[in-house]
Parts: structure tokens; C-alpha cells; sequence
């Protein structure tokens, strides 16, 4: 089985820890290819300990997928009171003798 020299790669870009693996294919060159697996890390918290413990980071601009979800279901909320609003004041300007 032939060995490969392999080359880790951890970049962080737009507040993301980005992950690649590459492996050297000509020693002298130093010529890489990638060959995976690639992935992309979001940081959320730095505890002081390995699950627990201070917290020493927190990303400020982290939503938890529940606080997402609510935040749409609420937006959605509003443009549905406002469609029906629109609606009420419609049916109310045909209904008075002014209005047509």
C-alpha cells in the first residue's frame, strides 16, 4: 500500500474555520492536489473546559435554528396582518356610498 504525504489545511474567512486536505503529488515540486474531505467550521462558543466550563467566546452574530424558525414564522405573521388589514380596508371603502 503507498504512502502519501497529506497537507491540512485551516483557513478562517468570514467568520468561518474553512478545512482541506490536500496531498502532495511531486515531492520535488511540491505540486498539491486536493483530495478531501473539505468542510467548513461555524464557531458558536470557546469553553474554558472540553464540553463545559467559562465560556471564554461567543459568536455575536450566532441564531440557534429555533430562534430562526421563530423569527420567520413571526415575519410571516406581520405580512399576513398586513394582507388582511389591506383586505378590511378595501371591502369597508366599497361598502361606503362614496366609494364608487
Amino acid at each position: 500500500k503507498p504512502f502519501y504525504d497529506h497537507v491540512l489545511g485551516f483557513t478562517y474567512l468570514d467568520g468561518r474555520i474553512w478545512f482541506r486536505n490536500f496531498q502532495i503529488t511531486d515531492q520535488t515540486e511540491g505540486s498539491l492536489v486536493e483530495v478531501g474531505p473539505r468542510f467548513c467550521l461555524w464557531l458558536i462558543k470557546i469553553f474554558s473546559g472540553s464540553f463545559s466550563g467559562n465560556v471564554i467566546y461567543e459568536n455575536p452574530n450566532y441564531k440557534s435554528p429555533n430562534q430562526y424558525r421563530t423569527e420567520l414564522k413571526i415575519a410571516a405573521s406581520h405580512r399576513y396582518k398586513a394582507k388582511a388589514e389591506k383586505k378590511r380596508k378595501e371591502g369597508s371603502c366599497r361598502d361606503s356610498p362614496q366609494g364608487g
